[in-house]
């Protein structure tokens, strides 16, 4: 029910219930007077009637009684009949309709009903004579002798006139009750359009306020007793219009500072991955230029001389190139340059790998590397799953001083538990989320190079977010930590799988074997190509060095032999690249190996890379595994 259809009601029951309730009373006691009134004439005409019947029924005369009853129907309009009968019953004087059928057993009756619409009255006629003689008697003869019934007085009244007033009266109480009903509804309309009309419309104009329209307003003329409401109402819509244009014109400002914020972060992303690029290419190079010299170094006289000297300078080395590469891969992630190459691939292939590169490391610290490996088969990204492993394996042995490391899998419910088990310290519960942050080292204040650098955990993370794979840890204090990523596990040799590649992984060549060929290196950087003649002169090979695509060609054409390989930078200066002079040179000098080296480790490199179907090294390529590249490229010429 609407507010207005209540307060009438709440305003008109009341008044209705009163008004019926008082005319209910009011014709109940009506009424019952009326009815109670022909009784009391009644009794009051037989009473009478006996009184003065007594003679005329003791010495017989029957006019006079006759006469008695005749006066006795005049004396009420609502008399029927009169009748006075002896002691044997006997009718002795009778006038108006009487119905001695119905009459019961006479005696003292007042008021009894013998019909729908007759009342019965008898009085008994008593004969009250006292002897003379006997007049001192006392009070109990007196009363044997007026005991005696010497005959019965029957008067009969109608009820219809009590019936017709009944009706009136019912009919006028209605009619009074429907009044006040009808005066009292009019009433409670007024009090209630008085009372919901003002609240109606302060709902209204409240509504309005809360879509948003400061204009609406309460007519405070019309609010009645309300308009102290209406004014408040007013009011708040007043300081509420005033409040939200002032939050509006701070909202705009606060937008345009953060527009101006965002555009600022846009502009320093986009600054930061402009420098990231040129750093990953302008960093590279030399460092790729650097480990050629101290390879070289470490074959050299010098390196007899001083072998401490140089495994400091390979180790200054390593750490530097291991830091360049985790910065860069931390930014690549955070930008979103990663695709992942999603296929099914075995995981027993992916922990032989681990085994093999990190076997000499668990070595070297005295700790024993266990895997067990498994036949099943997963559905990720399989380079992305061997560099999260070799980041949990790598940092268990990094932090384990005693004991060993073991790598187990666990099928559980469609995926695979990859767990890497240590028995190093632990961790405390405290720092088991922060040691996924970058450069959170635990137990390593000094910043110790040989305890690694903080960020292989943090990549970690980045890399299961990437697969949308789960990684956790389990750690207790004193007892060692578990380290877990979970793969979707396939049915083996399903479809998509992601092959190895036709190249076998240049560091399972043996490092002892030499090389023998001519080798064409074509690199715009002379560092690179001062560091890349020394490094393959001293594994045994010649050189032929070129900056650029003119001086490659001209060497090629001025010898009377083509080169066995060549190495060409992906980039070069003018406008062709080296993966196009790569492709002239075989066209115009036989079908030779080519490798290509860059320092652009971008996803469209690698794409091109691909495409073209020439290997390819990142910059900086470790010594070891340049020269495992190229006795592969050979041997295979």
């Amino acid at each position: 029910m609407s507010l207005r259809t209540r307060m009438l009601l709440l305003a008109l029951l009341p008044t209705t219930l009163v008004a019926v309730l008082l005319a209910t009373v009011f014709l109940l006691h009506a009424i019952d007077n009326l009815e109670q009134g022909l009784r009391t004439r009644g009794a009051a005409i037989s009473r009478q009637t006996a009184a003065t019947a007594e003679f005329g029924i003791f010495s017989g005369q029957r006019d006079s009684l006759w006469l008695l009853t005749e006066s006795a129907l005049r004396i009420d309009p609502d008399a029927v009949g009169v009748a006075i009968i002896d002691a044997q019953g006997a009718i002795m004087a009778r006038s108006g309709a009487l119905s001695p059928s119905g009459w019961p057993a006479l005696g003292r009756i007042e008021g009894r009903r013998i019909g729908p619409d007759v009342l019965l009255f008898a009085e008994p006629v008593r004969r009250s004579t006292v002897p003379v003689d006997d007049i001192y008697a006392g009070a109990e003869v007196w009363r044997a002798a007026e005991s005696k019934v010497i005959g019965h007085v029957v008067v009969e009244l109608s009820l219809q006139e009590v019936s017709r007033k009944s009706k009136w009266l019912i009919a006028a109480g209605l009619s009074i009750a429907m009044l006040g009903a009808v005066l009292g509804a009019w009433l409670a309309r007024r009090i209630a359009r008085a009372v919901t009309d003002p609240l109606l419309e302060a709902n209204e104009v409240v509504a309005r306020i809360g879509e948003g329209d400061m204009t609406a307003r309460m007519a405070a003329e019309s609010a009645g007793p309300l308009r102290s409401l209406a004014g408040g109402i007013n009011d708040m819509a007043e300081r509420i219009g005033v409040t939200q244009e002032d939050l509006r014109a701070r909202v705009a400002v606060a937008t345009l500072d953060l527009l101006r914020e965002k555009e600022a972060a846009e502009h320093a992303t986009i600054a930061k991955s402009h420098f990231l690029a040129a750093a990953s290419h302008d960093l590279r190079q030399p460092l790729h230029a650097l480990g050629l010299f101290v390879s070289g170094l470490s074959q050299s006289d010098a390196a007899r001389h001083e072998p401490r000297l140089v495994a400091h300078i390979q180790s200054a080395v390593d750490t530097l190139q291991n830091l360049l590469d985790a910065i860069l891969d931390i930014s690549r992630l955070d930008g979103g340059n990663l695709i992942p190459k999603i296929g099914s691939f075995p995981l027993g292939r992916v922990l032989d790998r681990l085994a093999d590169d990190l076997s000499l490391l668990a070595e070297q610290k005295g700790l024993q590397l266990k895997l067990r490996t498994t036949r099943v088969w997963v559905h990720s990204d399989q380079q992305i799953v061997e560099r999260i492993l070799l980041n949990l394996v790598g940092n268990a042995l990094r932090y384990t001083r005693a004991g060993g490391v073991l790598v187990s899998c666990r099928r559980r419910r469609g995926v695979v538990r990859v767990e890497v088990w240590d028995t190093g310290e632990g961790i405390p519960e405290h720092a088991r989320d922060e040691i996924f942050e970058e450069y959170v080292q635990l137990g390593n204040p000094e910043r110790d190079r040989e305890k690694g650098l903080g960020l292989g955990l943090a990549i970690c993370r980045r890399l299961a977010a990437l697969l949308a794979i789960p990684l956790g840890v389990r750690s207790r204090s004193g007892r060692g930590s578990v380290f877990w990523v979970e793969l979707p596990l396939v049915q083996p040799g399903a479809p998509g799988g992601s092959p190895d590649g036709a190249m076998p992984q240049p560091g399972h060549v043996a490092d002892s074997a030499r090389i023998s060929g001519t080798v064409l290196v074509v690199d715009g950087d002379a560092l690179v190509r001062t560091g890349m003649e020394q490094a393959i002169v001293g594994w045994g090979g010649s050189v032929v060095l070129a900056a650029n695509r003119e001086e490659a060609l001209r060497h090629c054409r001025q010898s009377r032999q083509p080169p066995d390989l060549i190495i060409c930078n992906l980039r070069l200066a003018g406008p062709v690249g080296g993966i196009a002079l790569a492709q002239q040179l075989q066209h115009e000098f036989g079908n030779m190996p080519v490798l290509l080296v860059s320092a652009d480790v971008s996803e469209e490199a690698q794409a091109a890379a691909r495409g073209s179907g020439f290997a390819l090294l990142k910059e900086p390529v470790p010594p070891g595994r340049l020269r495992a590249a190229l006795q592969h490229l050979l041997a295979g010429r």
